[in-house]
């Protein structure tokens, strides 16, 4: 079973949902100017706006890491992938209430 969380109303899915149909690669990063004070939430949180922007209510086969940028000093960013996807209404609150 794929970990599963929601942030901003959008669900974040470590896995595949059978139903879940796939709009846009979720390629993100979030780095810049105090990189290091960034978390694994800052990165939830652009990845649902962008979601949200584009009509889709989940992330699947979320994945999440840091990089660092070998030229540039001190640019260490949380990247995040995946796909920005659409549950039905019934898959969705089906997960929420189980969150």
């Amino acid at each position: 079973m794929a970990y599963v969380t929601a942030h901003m109303g959008v669900i974040f899915i470590e896995g595949d949902h059978p139903r879940a149909v796939k709009r846009y690669v979720a390629d993100t990063r979030v780095g810049g100017l105090e990189a290091q004070m960034r978390n694994l939430n800052d990165l939830k949180q652009q990845m649902a706006q962008i979601a949200i922007n584009n009509g889709c209510n989940c992330v699947v086969n979320f994945t999440y890491g840091q990089k660092s940028k070998i030229i540039a000093f001190d640019d260490v960013a949380f990247v995040g992938g995946g796909y920005y996807a659409q549950l039905s209404p019934e898959d969705y609150h089906s997960i929420i209430s189980q969150l």
